[in-house]
C-alpha cells in the first residue's frame, strides 16, 4: 500500500514529531529527517508520551510537586 502523500507529490514526512516541554524544541523519530515543520508530520506527540520517558517530562513533575 502506497502512502497517498507520497502519491501525491506532497512534502511530508513519516516519523514522528516530538515537542519538548522544557527548552521548547522538537525532534523527529525518522532518520535524516531535517525540516521539523509541523505541517509535514502528520503524528506530532508531547515528550513526555514517549515510551520511557523524557527528561524533559521528569523536570516538569518535579516543578508540578514543589508547586503544590
Amino acid at each position: 500500500m502506497e502512502c497517498a502523500f507520497c502519491a501525491g507529490g506532497l512534502d511530508h514526512c513519516h516519523g514522528t514529531l516530538v515537542v519538548h516541554l522544557d527548552g521548547g524544541f522538537t525532534e523527529c523519530s525518522e532518520d535524516g529527517c531535517v525540516d521539523l515543520d509541523f505541517a509535514r508530520h502528520t503524528l506530532t506527540i508531547d515528550c513526555f508520551d514517549v515510551d520511557g520517558g523524557c527528561t524533559c517530562a521528569e523536570v516538569e513533575a518535579r516543578l508540578l510537586l514543589r508547586a503544590s
